[in-house]
């Protein structure tokens, strides 16, 4: 069912086009990069979370039809994207747990060798975790800036 796939991204890209597109445009008016960041971090992390959601309706979708229809295939197609969204889902929670690992500890390091920035691009980092995760209740798809970056602005 490539339609329910197709309607979880466009489902994903309409609230986070609204959500984190609007913060995306406030931060860039304001220019606060941090508020743009989050914003676009928004946009991309729902887009994934509306993925994931298409591949388990799918799945759940094709294997039901193909057991009423005694069609293998269709349960098959469905196991698979099952699997896939399954996947997506532990590989992004993976993902999530190394960036507020790395993060807390650079906090840490930064902490201990009195670097205030790697003590703020770690807090930085991991309040954009915390503002994306709460908004997209948990799929977070995050860029990671450069630690040197120059920042205009109000930080």
């Amino acid at each position: 069912m490539d339609s329910l796939k197709k309607a979880g991204i466009i489902t994903g890209a309409a609230i986070g086009g609204v959500i984190g597109g609007t913060l995306s445009v406030v931060g860039k008016v304001t220019d606060i990069k941090i508020m743009d960041t989050i914003g676009s971090s928004i946009v991309d992390s729902t887009i994934y979370t509306g993925s994931i959601a298409g591949d388990i309706a799918s799945g759940a979708t094709d294997v039901i039809t193909g057991k009423i229809t005694k069609n293998s295939d269709k349960v098959s197609d469905g196991v698979q994207d099952l699997k896939e969204g399954g996947a997506k889902t532990v590989e992004n929670f993976v993902g999530s747990v190394k960036l507020v690992t790395d993060n807390s500890g650079e906090i840490w390091k930064g902490v201990k060798e009195k670097d205030t920035k790697k003590i703020k691009h770690g807090i930085k980092t991991l309040a954009k975790v915390a503002a994306v995760g709460f908004i997209t209740v948990g799929a977070i798809k995050i860029e990671e800036e450069e630690e040197d970056t120059e920042e205009t602005g109000n930080k």
